[in-house]
């Protein structure tokens, strides 16, 4: 087996608003909205990249915080350094830790940024 990419990562609302977090994917980190079915619960998926999405999940997980050894997706960005700047200007608390930046979506759900090689 090899694999080649994230085809989905499903993140859960951990008690946030579904809404917030469409906010953070959608504007802060200039994720696309991508068609959904109805599930029977509510969400949000959103295009990462050709053939990856991220999935919010309208329900509460176990879990939470960052925890770069723990659970968690990493999503690919053309460059690191101004992801990390817009971040920053935006307020939202992240760190470097050599070629990736760690943080946490308004729920609770760790998230890897690195750079497209």
């Amino acid at each position: 087996m090899k694999v080649t990419g994230i085809q989905h990562a499903s993140v859960n609302t951990h008690g946030s608003s579904v809404e917030e977090l469409k906010r953070f994917y959608g504007e802060v980190l200039g994720l696309p909205l991508a068609p959904r079915p109805a599930m029977g619960v509510d969400g949000y998926w959103f295009e990462a990249g050709p053939g990856s999405q991220v999935h919010v999940i309208d329900a509460p997980p176990a879990g939470s915080g960052v925890d770069p050894i723990g659970n968690h997706y990493c999503l690919l960005v053309d460059d690191l350094d101004a992801a990390h700047s817009e971040l920053d200007q935006a307020g939202v608390p992240c760190f470097r830790g050599g070629d990736q930046v760690f943080l946490t979506d308004p729920a609770g759900n760790t998230v890897e940024l690195q750079q497209a090689r």
